[in-house]
C-alpha cells in the first residue's frame, strides 16, 4: 500500500484516538432513519448501502445558498467542480460536475440527483442543473455512496442524492431571511416562510445571488433567481397529499480557459419543475405514487438554443407480509428528449439539430429485505428497464448488514447499475450513433460502522470495488469519428469518516478517501482529506473547514501534471438576539491557487458577511 494511503489511515484512526479522550454527552446515533437506499424509513444499521445524512440544522449552519457545496465536507470521496465565487453554470467548460468514487461525466451523468425520490436530469444531455438547487428548499439530504440502480434507475452508477423537500413543521407561521454581500461584488438573498393549520401545510421560498466574477481576462459573472413552492394536505395519518413547482432563471458569462479566454460567451437557461405526490402509510403496506415534471430552456450567444422535457410516474408499495420483512415493488415511467438549434454551425455539424426527440422507458423492480433475527439483515433486489430505444436489461443487487455487537455493524454490498444513452449520444451532432447500449457498472463494498465512546461517537470505514464497461466515448478510429461502448475503468479504494457531537455545541468531522483510478478520469482526486469543526460558546459560533486534495487530474492530456492543493475556510456567527444573527464567512483564505480544470483558475480569498433573521 502506497504510502500516502497509510498516513490518511494512521491520521483517520490518531483523530479517533484523541477525541477518546472526551466525555461529553452526544446526541449523535448509528441507527437513525433514512429513506433513501430501501424507499421506506429504516435504520441505516440495518441497510448494507453506504448512506451519509445533512440534516436541516448542518445546511442552515453552512449559510450557503446552494446545498451542493454542503456536500464536500459532509460526504468521504464527495468533490464538487465549482468554477466561480457564485454559480456553476451550464453548457460545455461550466461548473457542477459531481464525483464520487471518482465516478462522475463530463457532463456529469454518473451521479444522480433526486428530489423526493424522483430523477432531476436535463432531456436532452442527461445532467443535473447544479444551480437549481437552493439550500432554503431542503429539509434533508442523504447521499447513498456506491451503485444505486436497483431503486432509483439509470445515472445512478457512483451514487444518488435524494434532496428531501421541506414542509412546515408548526402550527401557524415561520420564515427566516437572509442577506450577504462580498468580495467581487456578490450578493445572496433569500427568505423563506411557512404555514400549518390543522391538516394543511405550505411553504414558500426565494432566491437571489449574483458576483461580478473574478476573472480579469474574460467576463465570468452570473446571476440566479429561484422560486419554490410547496403546498399539502393530510387527510389522515395515513394518507397525505403534496405537490411543489421551482423555478430557476439563471445567467451565465462562460469566460474560457486562460489560454483562449472567451470575451463575450452568454448563457441564459430557464429551468422548472412540478411534482405531485400521494403516499400511504397503512402500516404493513406503506408508499407513494409520485408525478414530476421538468422543463428548460437554454440560449447561448454562440448560436446552440435548445427546450427540453424529463417527465415521469413512480409507484411504489413496501409490503409486510412476513415477520421481519419488507417487500418493495414498484414502477417507474419515464418520458424524456426535447429539440436543439444552432444556426451557425455549418450543415454537416448540424446532424440532428431542429428535430423533436423522445425517448420512453418503463422499468419495474422489487426489492426483498429481511431481517434475520436481530443480529443480521439482507436485501436483495432486481430491476427490469425496458427502453425505447435500445430494447431491456435487468439490474441485480444484493447485500449483508451484520450487527456483530451492539454499537458494531458490518456491511457488505454488490450491485449492477448503467447509465442509458442520452439524446445527445444517440441523435445530436456528428459523433451520436442510435446504435449505441447503455454503460454499465459493477460496484462491490464491504467496511463497517460503530459507535465508541459508550456511544459518543461513530466511526465508519468502506472499501470498494467498481467496474465500468461498455462506456460511451468518441471512437476516432472511425470514420467520420462517431460514439461507441468501447470504454472502461476500474476504480477501487476505501473511504473512512469519524463524526463527533456534543450536545449541539460542539461537533467534529473528519473524512479521508482514497481512489486509485486506472485511466486518466477528471474530477477523480487520489487523496480527498477534510476537517471541519462547529463549535459554539454562548454566543458565538465558529465553523472552520480544512480540505487537503492531492492526485487530482485536472486535464485530459497525459503529460500535464497532478494538481494538489489545501483550502481553509472560517465562517464565524454571532447571536445578536435568540432571531437575529450576523456572520462573516471567508473562503480559501490560504489564497491558495489552483485548478480543478486545466485552464479555469479557481477565486483566490474571498469573503462575504451579512445577517440571518427568524421569525
Amino acid at each position: 500500500m502506497k504510502a500516502s494511503v497509510i498516513l490518511g489511515l494512521i491520521f483517520t484512526f490518531y483523530a479517533s484516538s484523541l477525541l477518546a479522550q472526551v466525555k461529553d454527552s452526544l446526541t449523535v446515533a448509528l441507527d437513525e432513519a433514512v429513506v433513501t437506499g430501501t424507499r421506506i424509513e429504516r435504520q441505516k444499521n440495518k441497510i448494507a448501502a453506504s448512506i451519509s445524512t445533512i440534516s436541516r440544522n448542518t445546511i442552515d449552519r453552512s449559510g450557503e445558498l446552494n446545498v451542493l457545496p454542503i456536500l464536500a465536507y459532509q460526504v468521504p470521496g464527495f468533490l464538487l467542480n465549482d468554477r466561480s465565487i457564485s454559480g456553476f453554470g451550464v453548457g460545455p467548460a461550466s461548473g457542477g460536475n459531481i464525483s464520487i468514487r471518482g465516478i462522475s461525466g463530463t457532463p456529469n451523468n454518473r451521479v444522480l440527483v433526486l428530489i423526493d425520490g424522483q430523477p432531476q436530469y436535463m432531456g436532452i444531455f442527461a445532467h443535473p442543473i447544479a444551480d437549481a438547487y437552493s439550500a432554503s428548499d431542503i429539509e434533508r439530504v442523504e447521499v447513498q455512496r456506491g451503485a444505486a440502480a436497483v431503486l432509483y434507475g439509470s445515472n445512478a452508477m457512483g451514487g444518488a442524492i435524494n434532496l428531501i423537500t421541506r414542509k412546515a413543521g408548526k402550527e401557524g407561521w415561520k420564515g427566516s431571511a437572509n442577506l450577504g454581500y462580498g468580495s467581487y461584488r456578490t450578493f445572496m438573498g433569500n427568505a423563506h416562510a411557512s404555514y400549518k393549520q390543522g391538516k394543511f401545510h405550505s411553504m414558500i421560498a426565494i432566491n437571489r445571488n449574483s458576483t461580478a466574477g473574478f476573472r480579469t481576462d474574460a467576463a465570468d459573472s452570473f446571476k440566479n433567481s429561484t422560486g419554490y413552492l410547496k403546498m399539502g394536505y393530510d387527510f389522515s395519518p395515513g394518507l397525505s397529499l403534496s405537490g411543489d413547482m421551482q423555478l430557476a432563471d439563471a445567467t451565465y458569462y462562460q469566460p474560457g480557459p486562460t489560454a483562449a479566454p472567451m470575451e463575450t460567451d452568454k448563457r441564459e437557461y430557464l429551468r422548472g419543475r412540478a411534482a405531485l405526490s400521494l403516499r400511504n402509510d397503512w402500516g404493513n403496506v406503506s408508499g407513494a405514487l409520485l408525478f414530476f415534471h421538468n422543463f428548460g430552456e437554454h440560449t447561448f450567444q454562440t448560436g446552440f438554443s435548445s427546450t427540453d422535457q424529463n417527465q415521469g410516474i413512480t409507484f411504489y408499495q413496501n409490503l409486510s407480509l412476513l415477520p421481519k420483512q419488507i417487500l418493495t415493488v414498484g414502477i417507474d415511467y419515464k418520458r424524456y428528449g426535447g429539440k436543439a438549434f444552432n444556426e451557425t454551425l455549418p450543415p454537416p455539424a448540424r446532424v440532428g439539430l431542429g428535430t423533436q426527440f423522445i425517448i420512453h422507458e418503463t422499468d419495474l423492480y422489487l426489492q426483498a429485505q429481511q431481517d434475520l433475527g436481530e443480529k443480521i439483515s439482507f436485501n436483495a433486489g432486481l430491476r427490469r428497464v425496458g427502453n425505447s430505444q435500445y430494447g431491456q436489461k435487468l439490474l441485480p443487487g444484493f447485500g449483508l448488514a451484520y450487527r456483530l455487537r451492539q454499537n458494531f455493524t458490518l456491511k457488505a454490498s454488490s450491485s449492477k447499475s448503467f447509465r442509458s444513452p442520452s439524446i445527445v449520444d444517440l441523435y445530436l451532432f456528428p459523433t451520436s450513433n442510435e446504435s449505441l447500449r447503455p454503460e454499465e457498472l459493477w460496484s462491490h463494498e464491504a467496511g463497517f460502522q460503530t459507535l465508541i465512546l459508550d456511544s459518543k461517537l461513530i466511526l465508519e470505514l468502506m472499501a470498494f470495488m467498481a467496474k465500468g464497461s461498455n462506456l460511451i466515448q468518441v471512437n476516432p478510429m472511425t470514420t467520420p469519428s462517431i460514439g461507441s461502448n468501447s470504454g472502461s475503468f476500474l476504480n477501487k479504494g476505501l473511504e473512512s469518516q469519524i463524526r463527533f457531537q456534543t450536545a449541539e455545541s460542539w461537533q467534529v468531522i473528519l473524512n479521508y478517501a482514497y481512489v486509485d483510478v486506472d485511466k486518466n478520469i477528471l474530477f477523480a482526486p487520489q487523496h480527498n482529506l477534510s476537517l471541519q469543526a462547529d463549535l459554539q460558546v454562548n454566543k458565538f459560533s465558529i465553523i472552520p473547514s480544512i480540505r487537503h486534495i492531492g492526485g487530482l487530474r485536472n486535464s485530459l492530456t497525459e503529460s500535464d501534471a497532478n494538481e494538489n492543493y489545501t483550502l481553509l475556510n472560517i465562517r464565524s456567527m454571532y447571536a445578536i438576539s435568540p432571531k437575529i444573527s450576523a456572520y462573516i464567512t471567508g473562503k480559501n483564505l490560504l489564497n491558495t491557487a489552483y485548478q480543478l480544470e486545466k485552464g479555469f483558475p479557481m477565486p483566490g480569498i474571498n469573503v462575504m458577511s451579512g445577517i440571518q433573521v427568524k421569525f
